[in-house]
């Protein structure tokens, strides 16, 4: 026994660690014992995550797998019993599910759960109330739950998934901030990574970053690009994100002659590079629970186009650091893309609002701090009502 507190962070793949969970890791592990359990074999191909923490693999499979499900729910329990771990963070439906029931079975004190969109959002029937029921029995589990966004915690509420009141949100929002030295505009990356691509240095180049798939809106967004590319012969797209679903030949298909102006890049560990040379990015889509890609893009100095939804709503002002349209029409979207295309001195003066917004609201020293001195202090607390 070391004397500090214990705390157990669950998630269900590694790449969720990597981009969103690693400075709080670091964070926590200087004054707390900290476990991270995770299954390596999702998402393998994430970089290695060279942490201040023990590692635990546990079978957690992102689909509904009854038999897997109910094994990473004994496997968390046991060790949650093991370690006598004092607080259980989970990230992530799956992870958040199995590891508050395991957390609450094991008797550990302080049981927190974060909200990060909700998979049932764009789902119907059925399949939306299996997954909606799932984040309540969550959100009964935990003594402590955390949303991403304002517009979240509403929707949270609206939807009875919890009970007013008992969601906290930290500051502005988000899960992790950005890291301002990091994602900051840059001339040469912007220079070279469009030599790299071969694509024009006068361009006028839009971004999509994150998984393709079909909830980010992707297929909406190649269909549109399709239509208007012949109109506008400097604009191109890039895509940048793992490719999960393997949408990339249908997403050529949708683009059309407009695919010899787009390059796809796969899974990076250097987004800020792309966002560097580009001059807006896209998101269109249909769930968010806090779009954390437009708050990178925007401390590199973009603009953004986001679907009106909640989680986007937080990070774009309309019309002042981007443009909202209404999810799902196509023809929103065209004119919103054609206008930050085609009108500079608008686009420009988006992109400096969208940098001092970022600044101001999501310096990642700032939310991360929160979210230590938050866990801790309950971590702490738990330590000593059980000593005692």
């Amino acid at each position: 026994m070391t004397g500090r507190p214990h705390i157990c962070v669950v998630s269900t793949t590694a790449l969720i660690v990597h981009f969103f969970l690693k400075p709080h890791l670091r964070a926590l592990a200087e004054t707390c014992d900290v476990t991270l359990a995770l299954n390596p074999e999702n998402d393998a191909y994430t970089p290695p995550l060279s942490l201040p923490v023990s590692f635990t693999s546990i079978d957690i499979k992102r689909p509904i797998a009854p038999y897997h499900d109910f094994l990473a729910l004994f496997q968390l329990f046991r060790l949650f019993r093991r370690k006598r771990v004092d607080l259980v963070w989970t990230v992530a439906p799956k992870a958040g599910l199995l590891g508050m029931v395991a957390a609450l079975l094991a008797g550990v004190p302080a049981r927190v759960f974060i909200f990060q969109g909700e998979v049932w959002a764009s789902r119907r029937g059925l399949l939306r109330w299996l997954l909606k029921t799932a984040d309540r029995v969550t959100a009964a589990c935990a003594t402590h739950i955390l949303a991403v966004s304002e517009s979240e915690r509403v929707f949270l509420e609206a939807e009875g998934v919890v009970p007013q009141g008992r969601v906290k949100v930290f500051g502005a929002g988000s899960i992790g901030g950005v890291d301002l030295d990091r994602f900051r505009p840059n001339p040469e990356a912007r220079a070279v990574v469009r030599a790299e691509l071969s694509i024009p240095q006068d361009a006028t180049l839009a971004l999509f970053v994150g998984r393709l798939t079909a909830d980010k809106g992707i297929f909406e967004l190649a269909e549109v690009f399709g239509k208007i590319a012949s109109d506008q012969p400097d604009l191109w797209l890039l895509w940048v994100g793992p490719d999960e679903e393997k949408a990339a030949s249908k997403i050529k298909s949708l683009m059309g002659c407009g695919a010899v102006r787009s390059r796809f890049v796969g899974f990076t560990g250097s987004p800020e590079r792309y966002m560097a040379a580009s001059d807006f990015i896209c998101l269109p889509s249909r769930r968010e629970g806090f779009a954390m890609v437009i708050v990178e893009a925007a401390a590199t100095g973009l603009p953004a186009i986001g679907s009106r939804i909640y989680g986007i709503s937080d990070t774009v002002a309309d019309e002042k650091t981007g443009l909202l349209y209404d999810g799902g029409d196509s023809r929103q979207l065209a004119e919103a893309i054609i206008r930050l295309a085609s009108d500079t001195k608008f686009r420009m003066h988006l992109a400096a609002a969208a940098r001092a917004r970022a600044v101001e609201h999501f310096s990642q020293s700032e939310v991360v701090g929160r979210y230590r001195d938050f866990l801790c202090g309950l971590a702490s607390l738990a330590a000593r009502t059980t000593q005692d």
